[in-house]
């Protein structure tokens, strides 16, 4: 259901709406306390209260409307994560499935002598991908196969028709036809792509498929019975038992009403809303949109068959390049300029070899003497300097010094 939270109206429609079934409790309910209030108070002429209750009462009660709606808040959130669980993994299985179509159509050659072969090879796969991603949705939602329309199979072979509509596992029939004909497609030349770079849609392929038999889990296992069952009993004793504890207790009808209507109102349409989006893959009110994702789908794939859509747009004017600075040294997030480290090599006046960075200035001496100092640039704000003799390493052949900071 599509509403608008800025239009309080959206809120008032019985369109999917728990209220009805909730009221079915909340009406009795309310009537009966009703009825037990003017029999105890009125007709009868009962009128004495009852002595205030002990604290071992008043925990009782707390601890059992602290379990109930524990559990009442704990089935509600389970069933909203299968709800979202369920809209997120065919989303994430229509897009993987549609960047693979896609890619396909970008790999395939655009030599003018397999133009033909590259034609029927689209229009080919582009059925088998609507097939496939029908009979998916099919199979995740238990609903007829009208609901969820396909771009047609007119021009297809029969015989293979034939056998795909008498097969039990129509949605993996189509998957092995697709991975067939991309196979047969890079050995005949119409799939132009290395075949690294091409296994990237049989990845693609295969998580669609994985991400419908996660999403099959939710509308195959349902909510577990046990649960479910102790929740439903908790409800109707919970719905009985506020009515004689509101009389009884001195208040007066109109408030007994009240609040026995409330809180019975509320119990059940959480119980409801909970029932509702539990099991999201059907044809309720308040199930996901699948017809729609559907349509969706496929209107994709015809847009990716257009023509324009697989032509690349060029330039119809020449940007001017001569008002551009381009500039050698990349830039930072500081915005100061990153600093190279290629190393040069230099020689000092002891006849040693030395390695010194020719921007940041830093150098190193591997024999004797002293070299003086340079700034360390990112490194830091304090110059370092070499001192020393190097010490000799087992191989007999001088160490470097270690640099300080000044």
């Amino acid at each position: 259901i599509h509403y608008s939270s800025v239009k309080p109206g959206h809120f008032l429609r019985w369109q999917g709406s728990v209220v009805p079934k909730a009221l079915r409790w909340a009406v009795p309910c309310a009537l009966s306390a009703a009825l037990y209030h003017a029999v105890l108070h009125e007709w009868t002429g009962w009128s004495t209260r009852w002595e205030e209750p002990t604290k071992s009462e008043v925990a009782a009660w707390t601890l059992f409307t602290t379990i109930f709606f524990f559990l009442l808040v704990f089935r509600a959130q389970l069933s909203h994560a299968r709800y979202w669980e369920g809209i997120t993994l065919v989303e994430r299985a229509c897009g993987v499935w549609l960047n693979g179509f896609s890619n396909l159509i970008a790999f395939c050659s655009t030599s003018p002598d397999k133009l033909e072969q590259v034609e029927e090879f689209q229009y080919v796969l582009s059925r088998l991908m609507s097939l496939l991603f029908c009979f998916a949705m099919c199979d995740i939602s238990n609903l007829d196969r009208e609901r969820f329309p396909h771009l047609g199979t007119d021009m297809l072979d029969p015989a293979s028709i034939v056998y795909l509509e008498a097969t039990s596992s129509k949605q993996n029939v189509a998957l092995q036809w697709i991975q067939k004909m991309v196979v047969d497609g890079a050995r005949n030349g119409i799939i132009d792509i290395s075949p690294p770079i091409l296994s990237r849609v049989f990845q693609e392929l295969s998580i669609g498929i994985v991400h419908f038999m996660d999403a099959k889990k939710i509308s195959a296992v349902p909510f577990p019975l046990d649960f479910a069952r102790m929740v439903w009993i908790l409800l109707v004793f919970f719905s009985v038992l506020p009515v004689p504890m509101l009389c009884a207790v001195g208040m007066g009808m109109y408030q007994a009403v009240g609040f026995t209507f409330v809180i019975v109102f509320m119990s059940w349409s959480l119980h409801h809303i909970s029932v509702e989006i539990e099991l999201p893959f059907g044809d309720d009110a308040n199930d996901l949109p699948l017809e729609k994702v559907n349509r969706r789908f496929n209107k994709v794939l015809q847009r990716l068959l257009e023509m324009q859509a697989q032509e690349v747009p060029c330039l119809v004017k020449k940007p001017d390049m001569s008002s551009r600075y381009m500039r050698r040294t990349s830039t930072s997030n500081l915005g100061s300029p990153r600093r190279s480290h290629a190393p040069v090599m230099r020689i000092a006046d002891d006849g040693h070899e030395i390695m010194m960075s020719s921007e940041d200035g830093l150098t190193m001496s591997m024999g004797t003497g002293t070299l003086g100092s340079a700034p360390l640039g990112f490194w830091g704000q304090q110059p370092c300097t070499c001192h020393g003799r190097g010490s000799q390493g087992l191989d007999g052949r001088p160490k470097p010094p270690k640099l300080k900071l000044a």
